[in-house]
């Protein structure tokens, strides 16, 4: 069996580079990033966790740069 990691990775965050190091040696197949490139100028509806989006949704990583830093960096991480 395969088990992938699924990080939601930002500015905040471990660096991606660490992280898929860490993730090859303690045996994980795969990482897994969201993409999430628009976030709303103002809303009319409430955020559902309740009050303002939370920043880190403007400060995700660009799924396909952070992979290939993370392919980089490792050898068997997908």
């Amino acid at each position: 069996m395969q088990i992938g990691l699924f990080a939601f990775s930002t500015d905040y965050s471990m660096p991606i580079d660490q992280l898929a190091m860490g993730a090859e040696e303690r045996g994980f197949d795969s990482i897994w990033l969201p993409e999430h490139t628009h976030i709303p100028a103002s809303r009319e509806t409430p955020y559902p966790g309740g009050g303002e989006l939370p920043k880190e949704y403007a400060h995700t990583l660009d799924p396909f740069v952070a992979l290939g830093i993370a392919a980089g960096v490792t050898y068997w991480v997908l």
